[in-house]
């Protein structure tokens, strides 16, 4: 691959549209649909675990600021 084939493919990659707020929220509907109640309790639990430990993160760093 040339340097020129290189540019090119790197223009057009950053030439792609982009989805919408409204086709992202779309797909994460459709997404979340298919998941069962344990499933969402599941992902529920993961999900607060992960902002629990940014929290603690972010107040470390705070302290150490």
């Amino acid at each position: 691959m040339t340097t020129s084939t290189v540019a090119m493919s790197n223009t057009a990659s950053h030439n792609e549209t982009l989805p919408t707020d409204a086709e992202i929220a779309s797909r994460v509907l459709a997404i979340r649909s298919s998941w069962d109640v344990r499933e969402r309790m599941q992902r529920r639990r993961i999900a607060n675990e992960r902002f629990e430990k940014l929290l603690d993160v972010l107040q470390r760093d705070n302290y150490a600021a």
